[in-house]
């Protein structure tokens, strides 16, 4: 009699405890599935909202105002007067192709309004909720549209990942590998070629 007791209880204290570790456990996965904190554009950048309209409506872009000045908030903080880092673009024809040529804000948005269209059109982007043809667009926008949207098609390869993304820098650079001394190692990816995880920076701003 005993015995079948202190079996029980046993079996009792085996019980509690598999319940509490399933207790504990589903409390961490809910705490690991919360969502991350929620950026916003700063006023630095929401301070050229109407330039911004201004333009996006002259290139047919007004659905869209809100994932430009997100990718401004990535490219410059809103800082500078090439404020879309759109000086290396196809579509600046009036300054130095190099980082930070063009010197006057409107111009910059501009291009950068003209290159991220181009992108969203390579892309096939059908509305500002299009997420996954989004991040396509928006890594187009870094590493070159023509040259990746090329080795998209070449490979295959219809929805973005770091993954992928990494593959293609890993190509361009010539399989450089960026320094682990390079402040934009962690950040940007581990090849010496634009931003890996670029269209991920860039939507920490987006909220459609």
């Amino acid at each position: 009699m005993r015995q079948k007791q202190v079996r029980k209880q046993k079996l009792f204290l085996a019980a509690a405890l598999i319940i509490l570790l399933l207790a504990v456990t589903g409390g961490m996965i809910r705490f690991r599935q919360q969502p991350s904190e929620i950026l916003t554009i700063n006023s630095a950048c929401e301070a050229y909202r109407q330039d911004v309209e201004t333009i996006a409506a002259e290139y047919g872009m007004s659905d869209y105002t809100d994932l430009i000045l997100a990718l401004m908030m990535q490219e410059s903080s809103g800082c500078g007067p090439d404020v879309l880092q759109s000086s290396e673009g196809a579509y600046n024809k009036k300054y130095p192709q190099v980082p930070n040529g063009i010197t006057d804000t409107s111009y910059s948005i501009e291009c950068g309004i003209q290159e991220l269209k181009y992108a969203m059109e390579k892309a096939g982007v059908s509305s500002p909720t299009d997420m996954d043809r989004i991040r396509l667009a928006l890594q187009a926008y870094n590493f070159g549209a023509d040259v990746y949207f090329s080795y998209l098609e070449k490979n295959g390869i219809t929805s973005w990942s770091e993954k992928t993304s990494e593959a293609f820098a890993k190509m361009a650079s010539g399989e450089t590998a960026r320094s682990e001394n390079d402040p934009f190692y962690e950040t940007a990816g581990p090849w010496d070629y634009g931003d890996q995880k670029y269209p991920e920076h860039v939507l920490r701003y987006y909220h459609p």
